[in-house]
């Protein structure tokens, strides 16, 4: 028993070692930090915050969007901005009908923009359904300010407003600070 308890210590002690930039943060629990993909009109294929669903192919560019709230991570789950019908498998889904200009197909936080369209953090947080705004991050809500960062920078603007370019690296935080990633490594062609 003294070697598991001493294994345990050795491990916390390890990843405490780690940069701050490397450190795993754990996965809140509990269905607040793992909010539902789409609204039924999403899943309908309705019109969404000026955002139509089309079933043209179309090319995309990824965003990563990592969320924290209370120093745990809230998931960004795969499914925004994908009408029904689509098909699961080993959590990644394949789009059988519509999708908007943005939307997720896997649970890791990238989000595939339309190429050529200009459209904000804003955008993605009302196609998703959830609230976003100075003191709100999905279910959450705080009196410190909420926190975000673009590239590892913090953004002193409206959150709302941040651009969604190619490859940007977007971390929003509320109640507690986690150490910001600067990028994600993008892979799959976007």
């Amino acid at each position: 028993m003294l070697g598991v308890v001493l294994a345990g210590l050795a491990a916390a002690v390890s990843l405490l070692s780690l940069p701050p930039s490397i450190r795993p943060t754990p996965i809140g629990a509990g269905p607040r930090y793992q909010p539902p993909a789409a609204s039924a009109a999403v899943a309908g294929g309705e019109p969404v915050a000026g955002l139509r669903c089309t079933r043209a192919p179309v090319r995309r560019f990824g965003v990563h969007l990592e969320l924290f709230a209370r120093r745990r991570v809230v998931i960004v789950p795969a499914g925004i901005g994908v009408a029904r019908p689509f098909a699961r498998a080993f959590g990644r889904l394949s789009p059988r009908g519509c999708s908007y200009p943005l939307r997720t197909l896997e649970p890791t936080g990238v989000v595939e923009v339309a190429a050529g369209s200009r459209l904000t953090l804003g955008a993605l947080f009302r196609l998703w359904g959830q609230p976003l705004g100075p003191h709100r991050l999905a279910s959450f809500r705080s009196r410190a300010p909420l926190l975000a960062f673009v590239g590892g920078r913090r953004w002193r603007g409206d959150a709302r407003s941040i651009p969604l370019t190619r490859h940007a690296q977007i971390v929003l935080e509320l109640g507690g600070y986690v150490p910001p990633h600067p990028r994600y490594a993008f892979t799959g062609g976007l």
